[in-house]
């Protein structure tokens, strides 16, 4: 708005203006005018760096850590140059409201503090510098900056001002040098970053920038033999790159977003091919699968084979950690299911020859898992576990709850490893209910799990309904868990699966 007033003013200024005093148009003088123009190139400049900065610091407010700081620290120095470019000009400073007495100390003090947020940002590129050079200038910087405003203040603005032209120089030489020993330390990255648009641009803008501030402050020592100074229109190049490269990379990230939701939409997609369409129909059984993800993919798994004479296995299993490789993983857990197919009435067989199939393909990772046989002509249910949460079986003849746990150790790590077998007699009007760890770990705000004791009660309050009733009241009350820390329009903090059988009569 500055620069685009003081276009106007310089565009709408009559020629023939007479001086302050005169006979001629009341417009501009002749004297003002001149320094309008003079002025114009920096209010452009000013304009330029200051939209600059703003849009830095929004772009901070979007970001974390390193990146959010170099923002910071870029959005601080453009908009104090910008201020100083202003106060810096005969005619610009009163336009802006500055007044006459305070222009010299306002530049002064800007001149002394614009390093630092320079320094902070090439940190975030460069780190502490080699030998901590780069922190240790800072430090001096600060120093500097903090008593030459005192030394202005005690005895006017620009008398500390000496020292700033050999610390500037210094700091462009430590620059280079910084510069230099991280190329040397590692030249194929260097001749990567050489292939690079954004590299080759950055350089440019850099370049322009170093060759006309080391100009700036050489001419100011009196160390050349002439006077000219550009020293804004480099740091406007070197802005220039910079927002390049930003607008560039930004681009580039929002690309390799779109692609990636796109990689976890079909990802996505092959999971769910993976699980059952729909619960196979049995007379005598009645069964509920649910299955929630804490993201858009996840390491739970579940799977049915079923027997001849009404008789049915049932798989429920959880990889360790979460996302996509986990799911990768439950892909591989599948497999291993269907090739023990012929083992499906004997668990401990069939848990068995998983294993060996899983082991040293895990990498790190591993497999707990719970099947259940249930043999509804026989009125039993054989279950083993691999290391996984007790099975819950609701007794309509006791009318009580009771855990079915069975120490083994999970799929995937020990070849060798054995999964005992235990069989559990079941009458029309039992309940059994298999679940993966994200139900009984559901955190609350305080940090409290749901906890196997509040499954357990539920199941006992709810025995009486079928089993997809069942497995829609534990999503409800886990939603809805008292001390929730989550709204129940959130993912779960855990990938959560639950299969629910039901004995009919």
């Amino acid at each position: 708005m500055l620069a685009l007033a003081l276009a106007l003013a310089v565009a709408g200024a009559p020629a023939g203006a007479a001086e302050p005093g005169g006979t001629g148009d009341t417009g501009l003088s002749a004297s003002v005018r001149a320094d309008l123009q003079e002025d114009l190139a920096d209010a452009l400049i000013a304009g330029a760096l200051l939209a600059l900065g703003l849009a830095a610091g929004g772009l901070s407010l979007a970001r974390e850590g390193s990146t959010a700081r170099s923002f910071r620290s870029l959005a601080s120095f453009c908009v104090l140059y910008a201020v100083r470019l202003v106060a810096d000009t005969d005619a610009l400073a009163p336009l802006a409201g500055l007044p006459p007495g305070l222009t010299d100390y306002v530049t002064a003090f800007l001149t002394y503090v614009l390093p630092i947020p320079m320094y902070l940002f090439v940190q975030t590129w460069l780190g502490p510098g080699w030998g901590g050079s780069l922190r240790w200038l800072l430090r001096i910087q600060v120093a500097y900056a903090g008593s030459a405003i005192v030394i202005d203040l005690l005895r006017g603005p620009g008398t500390a001002m000496p020292l700033n032209n050999p610390l500037v120089l210094l700091a462009f030489a430590a620059l280079v040098v910084n510069v230099t020993h991280r190329i040397a330390g590692g030249p194929a990255a260097a001749r990567e970053a050489l292939r690079s648009r954004d590299f080759r641009v950055m350089a440019a803008g850099s370049a322009a920038i170093a060759l006309l501030a080391v100009n700036e402050n050489l001419a100011d020592a009196g160390l050349l033999p002439w006077r000219w100074s550009y020293e804004p229109i480099g740091l406007l190049a070197f802005v220039a790159a910079l927002g390049y490269v930003v607008a560039s990379r930004f681009v580039g990230g929002e690309r390799q977003l779109v692609a990636l939701s796109q990689e976890m939409e079909t990802a996505r997609r092959i999971q769910a091919a993976i699980l059952p369409r729909a619960t196979p129909d049995l007379p005598g059984l009645s069964l509920a699968a649910r299955y929630r993800p804490m993201a858009s993919v996840g390491g739970d798994f579940y799977d049915f084979l079923p027997v001849e004479g009404q008789r049915l296995g049932l798989l429920i299993a959880d990889v360790s950690g979460h996302g996509v490789p986990a799911a990768l993983i439950a892909s591989m857990v599948k497999i291993a299911l269907a090739a023990q197919a012929e083992r499906a009435a004997e668990p401990a067989a069939l848990l068995a020859g998983m294993n060996r199939i899983l082991c040293g393909n895990l990498e790190r990772s591993f497999v707990t898992a719970a099947y259940l046989f249930v043999d509804r002509p026989a009125g039993r249910v054989l279950y083993a576990s691999a290391g996984h949460p007790p099975l819950l079986h609701w007794s309509a003849a006791a009318g009580a709850v009771r855990e079915v746990r069975l120490d083994a150790l999970p799929l995937g790590r020990f070849r060798r490893a054995a999964y005992p077998v235990t069989e559990i007699a079941v009458a029309p009007g039992d309940r059994l209910l298999a679940y993966t760890d994200g139900v009984v770990e559901a955190p609350g705000r305080d940090g409290e799990p749901f906890g196997d004791g509040r499954l357990a009660a539920l199941l006992a309050g709810a025995a009486d309904l079928s089993p997809d009733g069942l497995a829609d009241r534990i999503l409800e009350q886990l939603a809805a868990w008292p001390d929730a820390g989550r709204l129940p329009a959130q993912a779960p903090a855990d990938d959560i699966t639950l299969l629910a059988v039901g004995i009919e009569g």
